[in-house]
């Protein structure tokens, strides 16, 4: 079983972290809210927890996630570009001057994303620093344990969110080290020069041994 979930992760790789990206998206969009109010019935202060969240920003958050996702695709993506008749030479131009501009400037493509994870995740911090100023809400019927397990899964929100972006990272520096080889002899060096020659750009960069 487990080596046919590593399998899987290994051939859907992209999929997997888009699926990760989007769940923390989401999870840091729910906001947890402790409040503590007095029971008329009970004659002592209860604790109750709710979970709020926009339905507008979950159904944009995909946006955020595509857009990251951009991060490790856009320069790939003008690859497969048509470069045949009249326009060949402005579509490999094009395709030349977007790789480039996707090597050197990805990684921009993921702030938005997540500058909305940390804006969601900043949230229950305060929230929770309201609370514990109130004197009435460390005697509230579970309190400390709705804080508890409040605070958990914060951290699991955090760790989700570090984890999904350095893996979002690795695969996008791996994708661009992809481009590099090094000449080690004259096959190989022919033969990123012939796959230069049928894309019409230099798609693959030889580098020396010191360099």
């Amino acid at each position: 079983m487990r080596e046919r979930i590593r399998s899987f992760i290994r051939s859907n790789r992209c999929l997997c972290i888009f699926s990760v990206m989007q769940m923390t998206l989401m999870l840091s969009m729910l906001e947890v809210k402790i409040q503590v109010e007095k029971s008329a019935e009970l004659q002592r202060s209860v604790t109750r927890v709710y979970l709020v969240a926009k339905p507008s920003d979950l159904a944009c958050s995909p946006l955020y996630s595509v857009f990251a996702m951009g991060a490790l695709f856009y320069g790939y993506g003008l690859i497969y570009l048509r470069t045949k008749g009249s326009p060949g030479g402005f579509l490999c131009r094009l395709r030349s001057s977007g790789l480039s501009v996707w090597q050197r400037s990805s990684p921009v493509m993921l702030l938005p994303w997540c500058m909305k994870v940390l804006q969601g995740l900043a949230l229950f911090p305060l929230h929770l620093w309201e609370c514990l100023r109130k004197e009435s809400c460390l005697g509230a019927d579970h309190f400390l344990l709705f804080a508890t397990v409040a605070v958990l899964f914060w951290n699991y929100q955090m760790i989700l969110a570090i984890a999904s972006f350095v893996a979002a990272v690795r695969l996008n520096l791996r994708m661009q080290g992809a481009r590099y080889i090094r000449n080690r002899n004259h096959e190989l060096n022919a033969y990123a020069q012939g796959i230069n020659a049928l894309l019409g750009f230099e798609m693959i960069v030889g580098t020396h041994e010191g360099t």
